[in-house]
């Protein structure tokens, strides 16, 4: 046999060989190891608007999966918190170890509250990172770790508080005096102010006026405005204590937030008892001062007595 022919054989057999053990590695390759998945069950695509409760404390809660593809148990150490570069209070409960069964998928809450007034202070245009990690541990060794996010917000929260002050002016029947009211916005975002209105008890002759420098006002939030009204009483109104209520409207919740405030109107008649005394009051005299009428008074005694007595003179003379 010659070379030629040795040589021949050689690359047929390598030929037959290589190809032998191309399918087998081809199908190697198509070969998936089972695995496991972290996800989230609840729709946080976008951003997640938590819920409040009727005091407008956070309340809420969102679920996390775990797919285990594999043919034994995984054992998880969860760790859930925000993002670093934000301090919020809002407190996560959840399962820190879990365990999914072989070929198992399984659903966690975590559970997100606060009652520390923060949806007040957080505005709702500001969204918030949630970070999960989940990470795989065998004989307290870690094997594999995978992380997850979310982007959760605050809602808005309206809260219009309205409040009165007095100028400590004087309400006569006839005029009027002015009052201011203080609206306060303690909510998270703008408000608006809306149905201003009024009412007077015991006191149908006393009106509010200018009610109508609020309406349709905006309010920013965390922020106070002042605003003057004037309360006037007609002349036929008696004296009396009168109690006013303001009362106004968020367009946010249509909530009502009122002041309740008393004004005392004063009579404008002036009593005529002082005039009345001064005209019957005698006029006064000195003491030991003698006026002409007690001297004119005194005369005609004097005359009297003396015509008496030169009266008995003379018949005496007569009879001697």
């Amino acid at each position: 046999m010659t070379s030629r022919s040795i040589f021949t054989i050689c690359v047929f057999v390598v030929s037959l060989f290589g190809l032998s053990i191309i399918p087998l590695s081809s199908s190697q390759d198509q070969v998936e190891i089972p695995s496991w998945e972290v996800g989230w069950e609840t729709d946080v695509d976008g951003v997640y608007e938590l819920s409040i409760s009727g005091d407008n404390d956070i309340l809420d809660s969102i679920d996390f999966f775990i797919a285990n593809e594999r043919m034994t148990e995984i054992n998880l150490e969860i760790t859930i918190d925000w993002d670093e570069s934000d301090n919020i209070p809002i407190e996560l409960e959840y399962d820190e170890s879990v365990s999914v069964a072989a070929s198992d998928n399984q659903t966690f809450t975590i559970e997100i509250s606060d009652v520390s007034g923060y949806s007040f202070k957080r505005s709702p245009t500001q969204s918030m990172t949630l970070l999960l990690s989940a990470q795989e541990v065998a004989v307290e060794q870690a094997i594999t770790t995978q992380e997850i996010d979310a982007e959760l917000t605050v809602p808005s929260v309206f809260d219009l508080v309205l409040e009165s002050a007095t100028k400590d002016e004087t309400l006569y029947s006839g005029s009027s005096i002015e009052y201011v009211l203080i609206v306060t916005n303690h909510g998270n975002t703008k408000d608006v102010i809306k149905m201003p209105e009024s009412s007077v008890k015991s006191c149908p002759n006393v009106d509010v006026e200018g009610l109508d420098v609020l309406r349709d006002v905006e309010v920013d939030n965390s922020t106070s405005s002042e605003y003057t009204i004037r309360i006037s009483a007609s002349e036929s109104q008696p004296e009396r204590l009168c109690e006013v209520t303001i009362s106004i409207k968020s367009a946010g919740n249509d909530k009502l937030s009122s002041t309740v405030f008393e004004v005392s109107v004063n009579s404008n008649a002036a009593p005529d008892d002082a005039s009345n005394s001064n005209n019957e009051q005698p006029s006064s005299t000195p003491e030991g001062e003698i006026t002409e009428a007690d001297t004119l008074s005194f005369i005609p005694l004097y005359e009297s007595i003396l015509v008496v007595i030169i009266a008995v003179a003379f018949g005496r003379r007569n009879n001697c």
